[in-house]
């Protein structure tokens, strides 16, 4: 059973590693996938490489499960953003009755009656130019009981078209497409922020999985040590037995057991730790994959790497991601200043409509001949008529000027975004100070590590020697039991060094590729990321004209220097 579940095991890693990617490269999905079970029955062991623990993580664990729902939600955003563009349809129909008493007699009637029914149908769109184009037709049906009027019931129609552009405030594609601008920059910084989430999980499953290397090792060399406080026990009460060792020498040789028997079960419980945190990264969730046993087959031996500083440095200062999404926000808030000083502008807008009339309804004449009466009904077609015979035409052009006395809230708007915009400026030199003393500080880590190794090498050679040497004058009687068990306890301090200093080698180059952006690059992971989804009327972007932005910047703001960081200009 246990056999045929591992051969399962490795059949689901297989199949894992086909999905993510060819065995050069891990594809990770930037949107949301379906997460896999992991089959397995208490008393299992999965074998896992490093590679094979990436696989696990990027496929099933949950909080980057979690975070691929970001990018799906700030996706929505963009398309969403375009609906500003969407034509908007929109249809009316209203009635009403009156009746009044007249106090002349030139209302026609002792009490004024009057029935009316109106409706309408229009579009209007707005365009990314600030321009508002509609068209509509309107209709009314009136009634009265007035003897002056000679058409009752009467029809009146009308289609017009309309138009209004602002000229200064509202104008243009930076007015009318910021919302689209700032959605996409947000998606972009979303993506980055998913790319860093990918980037700590795949770090921790590293951290974790040296973790577990040291403990288990550490259960070895604690296991031998005691196995040699147990020789040198059963040594003392042979010594004792023939009375060559006085009996107070088996209490301290027992003392020595215990503690290794001690040490032994705090190992064992740092190891399961170890290992259940690894699981956690994984996406171990169901109660019985917390039953397989990981054991770790890759090496923790590597050869030393020696970077560059200054060219680990200028490469942290181009791909670390903290850098693109702190320069995409200022870009947002480069975004918002620009809409801050269009905002700020008067408000003059050119308004004009061009309209077709027709009026028809029922009148009543005198036959010429007979005197007799002759009622003549013309209804809403006839009116319709004239107006597409273009019979009745009527125009209308203007310009309005409004703004506010003083347009203070406007005026603090602006300034508000420009400070926002130059803190974000500052901080981005401030991260950039940052991450150059962490690749400093890795660097360094990298430099002493490898020096650290040597050390830790020698110091186990020759504390494995003078145990070997101690050894050998405890059975010629020339060393006691007390020294023994010191120098068991130098030795395996020794070895514990050592293991501490390779494992924190192999974490310092994590850390080390973490600090200069290139973890995954280092990794072959990819991110598979379909991009940003198209915007409406994304062509209007690049129209210069449209993205009218002709004041200058006030001179009480503050400006980051250029060689501290590159600000876009207004």
């Amino acid at each position: 059973m246990k056999t045929r579940m591992n051969v399962l095991l490795a059949a689901i890693l297989l199949v894992l590693s086909a999905a993510l990617g060819s065995s050069a490269t891990l594809d990770v999905s930037a949107l949301p996938t379906q997460v896999g079970g992991l089959p397995a029955t208490p008393g299992d062991t999965l074998r896992l490489d490093l590679i094979s623990a990436y696989q696990l993580a990027l496929a099933r664990n949950l909080n980057l499960h979690v975070g691929r729902y970001d990018l799906a939600i700030a996706n929505t955003d963009v398309r969403g953003s375009g609906g500003i563009f969407d034509p908007n349809l929109n249809a009316f129909i209203d009635f009403d009755s009156t009746e009044s008493p007249t106090s002349t007699i030139l209302e026609g009637a002792n009490v004024a009656e009057s029935e009316n029914m109106r409706f309408g149908l229009g579009i209007n769109q707005l365009l990314p130019s600030g321009t508002q184009v509609g068209l509509e037709w309107f209709s009314r049906r009136s009634k009265t009981n007035s003897t002056f009027f000679f058409l009752n019931p009467r029809w009146d129609a009308q289609i017009r078209a309309t138009l209004a552009q602002p000229l200064l405030n509202g104008f243009g594609t930076v007015a009318t497409r910021s919302r689209i601008i700032i959605a996409e920059n947000i998606r972009d910084q979303t993506a980055v922020g998913f790319e860093v989430q990918v980037i700590q999980l795949l770090a921790d499953v590293e951290q974790a999985y040296w973790e577990l290397v040291a403990t288990r090792l550490a259960i070895g060399v604690t296991q031998q040590s005691l196995e040699l406080a147990e020789r040198l026990l059963g040594e003392t009460r042979q010594r004792v037995e023939v009375g060559t060792s006085a009996p107070i020498d088996t209490v301290q040789s027992e003392a020595t057991v215990a503690t290794r028997n001690q040490e032994l079960i705090y190992a064992l419980n740092a190891a399961a730790n170890a290992e259940d945190n690894l699981k956690g990264l994984l996406g171990f969730d169901q109660p019985q994959e917390w039953q397989v046993r990981i054991e770790t087959i890759d090496s923790y031996v590597i050869e030393p790497i020696l970077p560059d500083l200054d060219d680990s440095i200028s490469t942290a200062l181009v791909k670390r991601p903290a850098i693109l999404r702190q320069e995409l926000e200022m870009q947002r808030l480069q975004q918002n200043v620009k809409v801050a000083k269009n905002r700020a502008l008067p408000r003059l807008d050119l308004t004009g409509s061009y309209a077709f009339g027709g009026l028809s309804g029922t009148s009543t004449i005198e036959d010429p001949d007979t005197g007799e009466p002759i009622t003549i009904r013309d209804g809403l077609g006839d009116a319709a008529q004239q107006v597409f015979n273009f019979d009745f035409p009527a125009w209308t052009v203007g310009l309005t000027y409004s703004v506010p006395i003083g347009n203070h809230q406007a005026k603090e708007l602006l300034a508000r975004t420009r400070w926002e915009r130059d803190r974000t400026g500052a901080q981005l030199a401030a991260l950039k100070q940052q991450i150059t003393r962490e690749v400093r500080f890795a660097v360094r880590s990298l430099e002493d590590g490898a020096a650290a190794i040597d050390a830790a090498v020698a110091a186990r050679r020759l504390a494995e020697r003078n145990l070997e040497a101690e050894q050998t004058k405890f059975d010629n009687g020339l060393s006691t039991n007390f020294q023994v068990s010191e120098i068991q306890d130098a030795a395996a301090t020794a070895q514990f060094s050592e293991i501490r200093a390779r494992v924190n080698y192999r974490k310092a180059i994590a850390i080390y590729y973490g600090a200069t952006g290139t973890f995954l690059e280092s990794k072959s992971v990819e991110i598979a990321d379909p991009g940003a989804p198209d915007s409406v009327h994304d062509y209007w972007k690049d129209v210069k004209w449209l993205q009218f932005s002709n004041f200058k910047e006030s001179n009480e703001l503050v400006t980051i220097p250029a060689e501290q960081v590159d600000t876009a200009t207004d």
